[in-house]
């Protein structure tokens, strides 16, 4: 398989517009926004609803006057998206080293995963520089916590149940959309496949660091191809690679279909990354 960037490489890396715009903006961001972490709640903490909730904002001070503007409330839906729940709090509070606040859980949410959204605000100089969203960890609500003759308390919902607290979008993997290729979309061999990503800006992803595709074949089994594209490129909203499908007649499987897996790192879990796979696609001669 090769790959072209512009005429001579057969690979492009786009957010918006331009590759070098893309990775300027994303570390401008980057840069603004270092040192800034919402550290309550926790990955450790397990809340019930209606109980309150404490929520924590630290930053590194530095030449940058940094101003809360606004507090939301998120929950991670069962298919991995996030869902705006409602506005804690707005207003301006300059953010030194350290702000916290007490919100009360709305009493009627559902068992699942939730988090915490922070926008803040960035002025140097007088100048509104690029806003900061945080997120704090994903964190386990449950519907009640009851107590026995023993004097044992237990949570309603067992906090084991992926049903409700899926692993994967607990360490951040979620809030992210391979785009392209659809599903079924048929490739021409020899042709370009633009396999594009849409990032929400509350997802806890962060960079993508490996592109591989596989094909599945006819007994529903995934065969490694190969790695098509390895490297590191933070984004804010959206990814973009073009991969040159080139390959013999003869390593086309009729039948199969293929799809690309994508390495993406998580802000809240350093030592795991997440997995986000395309559409299943068919290639034709």
């Amino acid at each position: 398989m090769k790959f072209s960037f512009a005429a001579t490489t057969a690979l492009l890396l786009t957010t918006f517009a331009a590759l070098g715009s893309a990775d300027e903006y994303a570390d401008a961001i980057k840069a603004w926004c270092k040192g800034l972490d919402v550290t309550t709640p926790s990955a450790k903490d397990v809340l019930v609803a209606g109980h309150n909730a404490k929520i924590t904002v630290t930053r590194i001070p530095d030449s940058k006057k940094k101003t809360i503007t606004g507090l939301d409330l998120y929950s991670v839906s069962k298919t991995g998206k996030a869902k705006y729940v409602q506005n804690v709090w707005t207003g301006n509070y300059t953010l030194n080293s350290k702000a916290s606040i007490t919100d009360k859980l709305p009493s009627k949410l559902t068992a699942g995963l939730y988090y915490y959204r922070v926008w803040v605000t960035n002025i140097l100089g007088g100048a509104h520089g690029p806003d900061c969203i945080e997120t704090s960890h994903t964190f386990k609500v449950t519907t009640g916590v009851h107590t026995n003759s023993d004097g044992i308390s237990y949570y309603t919902e067992s906090l084991d149940d992926i049903q409700f607290y899926h692993p994967e979008y607990f360490k951040g993997c979620f809030a992210l959309e391979v785009d392209y290729p659809k599903k079924d979309q048929e490739v021409k061999l020899g042709e370009h496949v633009t396999i594009s990503v849409s990032r929400d800006t509350t997802s806890q992803t962060d960079s993508v660091t490996k592109v591989d595709l596989y094909k599945s074949t006819s007994a529903n089994e995934a065969e490694y191809v190969e790695t098509v594209w390895e490297g590191r490129e933070s984004f804010t909203n959206q990814f973009t690679l073009k991969d040159h499908f080139k390959f013999d007649e003869s390593e086309i499987e009729s039948g199969a279909t293929y799809y690309y897996a994508l390495t993406v790192t998580s802000s809240k879990t350093q030592d795991e990354d997440c997995t986000f796979h395309s559409q299943p696609f068919k290639v034709i001669l």
